[in-house]
């Protein structure tokens, strides 16, 4: 048996999950705005949703069984 320390052991998992890990194009969206608060204009990389329209609120309100 070997003698590996945890800093072995948790180096070589971070390299097998670094060697695995999907590409995250995503991150490169993401705007740093730590500090500044929230932001009041929309996100431009975000997708157009139909949440709040009337095919997806009404299905809402039935869930929550509240009359708004």
């Amino acid at each position: 048996m070997t003698d590996k320390t945890q800093k072995d052991i948790a180096e070589k998992a971070l390299g097998m999950k670094n060697a695995n890990a999907p590409s995250q194009d995503h991150l490169d969206h993401q705007e740093k705005t730590a500090g500044d608060g929230p932001i009041s204009e929309r996100n431009k990389h975000e997708p157009v949703s139909g949440a709040l329209d009337a095919e997806g609120q009404r299905p809402v309100l039935e869930r929550s069984r509240k009359v708004r």
